[in-house]
Parts: structure tokens; sequence; C-alpha cells
């Protein structure tokens, strides 16, 4: 396992104010039945998964939504054991004692994890796991994204027969996710909108949660009824725009403006200065002696790489030092990376490669743009090997 390096500068702190801020935020916009998940797989999208779970329950969430059984294990044996979780992938019927155990809401696809659960249990002499436990189960709908889930009324009659065969089977939601709500056509959401009303419209009355808002359909959508009864609060409760829009950008409808400037970006990625040179013109720097210095510069060394998530396609990305751009001088290391100074700085200067500095800042949705991905990606790539330090 690789464990955070808390012997170098290098660290991501994590606002956990802004989470509670940004939950507080949606839970005045919303309507007073809908319930907010806050969506913390992938380790809390980089922010750490146990931590942001507290701050969110702290703030008004009703439940939590993971990727794997793995990240909801993980959240119950550090002690929230009372608060749904929501496995929102598919899960391997082998998992069926730690679902159990742990209290966990699944999803599934189709009633043929519930044959494999069953024979899992028989063949590992647990089938008294039964009498103790009840599984709660979501079903996923496709309307659109055609990721998983059933996509007819067929698939839906179907299911609601073959589930009477496991009486320990508590089917209480069904929900769908929407493709475009985030970026692409918005005449598809309309598509998949039509698609999840005619599709509900077969669901048995039992199914009480049914929910198909991410953060994009809670924020921009929530007009639509009937409504989601889940909200899925993933990458805003991180204070990032679902579309990477920034309060900059000049075409923003009204709607979105008003999010934008609500949400509050809830990490940075910080380091030092660990290395300072005065280097002559002509001077190679870094593998592969791309960068040759066109003047004397002053060259810094920084302790974070690509090992730590930042990758080698983020040399476009300058980082702040001062109040000052600091550009990226030849390819980034495993390890390290070097950055020209606008001017010689001592070591142990604060670097801050995410975030605020001095009245610039560094926004992971502007990284993004820079380098041709999504904020998501950027959060998500920081490594364990970063410790995570929370303030609140």
């Amino acid at each position: 396992m690789v464990k955070p390096s808390i012997h170098r500068p290098t660290k991501a702190t994590v606002n956990l104010k802004a989470i509670e801020h940004n939950i507080n935020w949606l839970k005045s916009q919303i309507d007073d039945k809908q319930k907010i998940y806050a969506t913390v797989k992938a380790d809390g999208y980089g922010h750490g998964a146990v931590e942001v779970s507290r701050a969110a329950i702290r703030a008004g969430a009703k439940g939590l939504a993971v990727a794997t059984v793995d990240e909801a294990i993980e959240i119950r044996q550090a002690g929230l054991v009372q608060v749904p979780i929501l496995v929102l992938g598919l899960t391997n019927p082998r998992g069926i004692v730690d679902i159990l155990q742990y209290n966990l809401t699944i999803t599934v696809g189709d009633a043929e994890f519930f044959r494999l659960a069953y024979e899992e249990l028989k063949a590992t002499n647990q089938l008294e796991l039964l009498s103790l436990y009840n599984l709660d189960v979501h079903l996923a709908v496709d309307t659109g994204m055609s990721r998983i889930g059933v996509t007819t009324k067929e698939a839906i009659n179907s299911f609601t027969k073959e589930i009477r065969d496991f009486p320990w089977v508590n089917w209480i939601g069904a929900f769908t996710h929407f493709s475009t709500a985030g970026g692409g056509p918005e005449e598809y959401v309309e598509f998949q909108w039509q698609a999840w009303l005619e599709l509900n419209e077969f669901l048995p009355v039992g199914v009480t949660e049914r929910h198909f808002a991410n953060s994009a359909m809670g924020m921009w959508h929530n007009e639509r009824a009937p409504k989601s009864t889940i909200i899925r609060f993933g990458i805003a409760m991180y204070g990032i725009d679902p579309k990477d829009a920034l309060s900059t950008d000049s075409d923003l409808k009204l709607v979105e403006e008003t999010s934008i400037a609500a949400l509050q970006p809830a990490l940075e990625l910080t380091t030092e200065i660990i290395h300072v040179k005065q280097v002559p013109a002509g001077t190679s720097i870094s593998y592969g002696a791309t960068y040759q210095s066109a003047q004397e510069e002053w060259i810094a060394t920084l302790p974070i790489g690509y090992a730590d998530g930042w990758h080698r396609h983020y040399s476009v990305v300058p980082v702040l030092i001062d109040g000052e751009y600091a550009e990226v001088a030849g390819t980034i290391n495993m390890d390290q990376m070097m950055v020209r100074l606008p001017k010689a700085y001592p070591v142990g200067t604060e670097v801050t490669l995410i975030g605020k500095n001095s009245g610039l800042e560094n926004h992971p949705s502007m990284i993004a743009k820079k380098v041709g991905t999504i904020g998501y990606e950027i959060l998500t790539s920081i490594g364990p090997r970063v410790p995570r330090v929370y303030w609140s």
C-alpha cells in the first residue's frame, strides 16, 4: 500500500467547511422532501472519503454514494454505521457476506445477482445470514447512458416477477444517470427524461426511491416532476462546476452563473521549493533535454511529479509563487519537477499547484481546460503519496 509521504512539504489541504457550505447551498435550492446523498467514490474525488463523509453528514446529507463495496466498507469501518451507503456500481455476488454484514445498499441490473448470491451463501454454509439481514437494492435503469441497467418495460416486468423468489431482498429504489446534463447536447437530456418517465410507469409502487439527479441535474433541472427523491451530489459538492465553467466565462446561463458563484472549491495542492539555482543561457533542464534556458535563469526544483498525479502533460500549467506565475521547465519527473522562477526565491518558499496564491488562482477547471480533460480527473488523479490535511 502506498502511504502518504509526510516527510516532504507536498500536501493537499481540504477545507471541510467548503464541503458543508456547498451542501447547505444545495439544500436551500431543493425541496424539503428531497434527500442529498454525498457522492464520495474514488476516495471522495481525491479529498478523502471518510473525512468528507463526516462533513457531509454534519451538513445534512442523508446518505452516501460510492462506486464499490470496498469503498463502502472503508466508511463503515471508520464508524459511520447508521447512514445509508449506496453502491452505484454493479457488484460481484461473491461479496454477499460483506454486503449483508456491513448493511450496504447495492445496485443491480437484473435478478441474476440474487440467484448467484444465494448459491454463494449456500456453498459457504452461511445461509443463516438471510434470517438475520435483508438486502436493500436499487435497480439501475438505462435511459441512454448505455452503461448499466434495464432498458425496457419488459425487463422491468421480468425483474418484478423474479425478485419475488427472494424474500430477503428489499427493492427500495431505481435510478438512472443523465449523460449530457454536465456537458453535451441539451436535447439529449430531454430524450433521456422521456425515457425515464416512460419506464417509471412500470416500477412497482413500493419502489419509493426514484432518482435521476447527479450534481448537474440537481442544480439545473430540479424543476422537473416527478422530482428526484435523491440528489447524488458529486463534483459540485467539492466546489467544481460539472461543466468546468468558471465565473469568468461569458456564455453562462443565469441559472449556471448562480450555482457557480455559490460553490466553494474545497482542495488546495501546495508544495515548497526544495532546491534553487541560477543557470546560464543554454542550460538543458530535465529528461530528454527538451528545455534549454534562453538566458540566465533561476530554476527551482519542487518535490512533486507524475507519481503524485501531477502528470507529464501538465507541463503547460504554470505554478503560482508569491503571486507570480512560474512556468514548468522541461519534462515533469516521477517525483520532482523544475520551474523557471520570475526571480530568486529561497528554499522553503510555498508553491501553489491547485488553489489561490496572492490574487492568482489555479482552479481545477482552468487546469483541466489547459490539458484537455475535466476537473474530475484533475482532483481524482492526486495520488496517495500526497498527504491530505483537513481543516474545519
